[in-house]
């Protein structure tokens, strides 16, 4: 398997990092997870029956909560040490794990009912992503992803400001995504019933304590408009 420059420098970055970044280890972060689990089952229905790919799956923590859905898993990430932990992590699971550049999968055309990710789009060339998502989708398959959003003044900050960015453990070519641009990509892909929405104004980290009013507040700023802009996540489905 061979990769471009941008895809070496993933690969070389995550072998490096922690296993839990520093924004999943805190109790906001893994109820972000939690979150992002459940709008995914929700939207997705997955089931027994269904095949689902995912893509970027790091250290397996959205992984471990979809795991109930009994579905054939199979998750994947381009970093060979990521995916050894992973190996070794679910070993006694019904899920595989494999070495795949998401750019060029290596799977058959129209073979999974589902293609998710968290927050890999990012990393990667999302254009030829999004493409081999779709080339491997059934007729009627959906994709669900989550990925920051660049209009966040956190996260735009951290993109510009080095010490902020290096504070955040961005890798060198990490972006950050924009509605509307995502909205145009995948129409331009050939997806339908295309759905991006603004959500998530749980900020990694918050105290414990204060994670609930803080949902509570995040879902009403979702609804109103200008304000829903600079949430911290994007939601994206679509259907082929």
């Amino acid at each position: 398997m061979t990769f471009n420059k941008r895809i070496k420098n993933e690969i070389d970055h995550f072998t490096h990092l922690p296993e839990i970044w520093w924004g999943a280890k805190t109790a906001a972060g893994q109820k972000r997870y939690d979150n992002k689990s459940k709008i995914f089952k929700k939207l997705c229905k997955i089931d027994k029956n269904k095949k689902v790919l995912e893509i970027g799956a790091g250290y397996g923590e959205f992984t471990k909560r979809i795991l109930d859905s009994e579905a054939q898993i199979i998750a994947t990430d381009v970093t060979p040490k990521v995916v050894k932990s992973c190996q070794k992590k679910f070993k006694n699971k019904d899920i595989k794990f494999k070495v795949e550049d998401s750019n060029n999968l290596s799977f058959k055309s129209n073979s999974f009912d589902v293609v998710c990710g968290i927050s890999i789009l990012h990393h990667v060339d999302a254009e030829k992503t999004l493409k081999e998502c779709y080339r491997v989708l059934k007729k009627g398959g959906n994709i669900f992803f989550t990925e920051p959003n660049l209009l966040n003044p956190h996260i735009l900050l951290g993109l510009n400001i080095p010490w902020i960015r290096s504070k955040m453990e961005y890798s060198d070519d990490e972006t950050a995504l924009i509605r509307l641009e995502v909205e145009k990509l995948l129409k331009k892909i050939g997806f339908k019933k295309i759905h991006v929405r603004n959500y998530d104004f749980l900020h990694p980290k918050t105290p414990k304590r204060m994670i609930p009013y803080i949902e509570r507040i995040g879902e009403y700023l979702e609804e109103i408009p200008i304000i829903k802009e600079i949430s911290g996540s994007l939601v994206i489905y679509a259907v082929k």
